[in-house]
């Protein structure tokens, strides 16, 4: 049983909580999640079922779209909804002009520190970990994109927004650096995650709503779960090579945009992915050779 199973998470429970009853589904403990969602946040998350869950690294990720709830008039030490009080601020001031032009500062490459309150690591210990012990927590700035940003809704003191944002984007940062921007305070109240690269909210089931019995039709295959990489149809004989670890050769024609160590994904003809491999070096006579990183699909032992 292999495949890529889209959730839509709700409320109150972590993303290991997610992996844990699709265990119970699944039959199986070879099950992962791909992108951590908040407890407190809701929406897409993916979750890699069997072999596919060593293709996770391979999946594009590189852009995320969230939909998400600010209040302004105060700051919390976690950023969101579900911490303590850290500051009280004036928030009549903030007229809808005022956040739309706020908005701009916010769209294009930025610098973001994250929340003190998040997963990442600090000489080997989680952040929250160390905030919650009541350690101090300096987290550097880091860059990070915002391809869009739109006010949807504003009813002082409260905004809802949706962003497009790079991997790494934290909405609670966000959220709190927009209130800055309006000399005032924020958090978020509600974060749904609505779209992950090229797979949408549309497309994910509820977990109570997922029938056991048949949860191998919830299954995106593994070609469609890497859809997003760019592919090459192999031959009889290549496939073989491939099999056996060997290199090929391939016509450039097509891939004019990769460079020695992008990623190319072959398939075969069923259509099914037969291997993830890299460029390995561009040759003369313009051709490529291909080095297979991980055969997925080996006929040699009937896969």
């Amino acid at each position: 049983m292999d495949g890529l199973l889209l959730i839509d998470k709700p409320a109150g429970i972590t993303s290991f909580d997610v992996v844990r009853q699709v265990r119970k589904l699944a039959k199986t403990r070879r099950v992962g999640h791909t992108g951590t969602l908040d407890p407190d946040a809701t929406g897409l998350l993916p979750i890699v079922i069997g072999h596919c869950t060593k293709l996770a690294k391979f999946l594009v990720f590189d852009q995320k779209e969230y939909v998400f709830e600010i209040q302004f008039g105060s700051e919390m030490d976690t950023d969101d909804s579900t911490g303590e009080v850290i500051k009280t601020c004036e928030w009549e001031h903030i007229t809808q002009a005022a956040l739309e032009s706020a908005l701009e500062q916010f769209r294009g490459p930025i610098m973001q520190v994250p929340p003190i309150y998040s997963a990442l690591k600090i000489d080997g210990k989680r952040a929250y970990d160390l905030a919650r012990a009541g350690q101090e927590v300096i987290l550097e700035a880091r860059p990070v994109e915002i391809y869009g940003l739109e006010l949807l809704e504003f009813n002082a003191p409260n905004a809802r927004l949706r962003a497009q944002c790079s991997a790494g984007t934290y909405v609670r940062s966000l959220a709190r650096d927009l209130g800055r921007a309006l000399e005032s305070g924020a958090h978020t109240t509600s974060i749904r995650r609505t779209e992950i690269g090229n797979l949408n909210i549309g497309q994910a089931h509820a977990l109570d709503a997922i029938d056991g019995e048949r949860f191998t039709e919830y299954l995106i295959a593994p070609l469609e779960m890497l859809s997003g990489l760019p592919g090459y149809e192999v031959s009889a004989a290549e496939r073989l090579s491939i099999e056996y670890g060997q290199r090929i050769e391939i016509a450039a024609d097509g891939f004019s945009e990769l460079v020695v160590g992008d990623t190319i994904i072959l398939r075969t003809a069923e259509p099914e992915l037969l291997a993830v491999s890299e460029i390995e070096e561009i040759l003369e006579g313009e051709r490529l050779r291909i080095r297979p990183r991980r055969v997925f699909n080996d006929s040699r032992n009937g896969g």
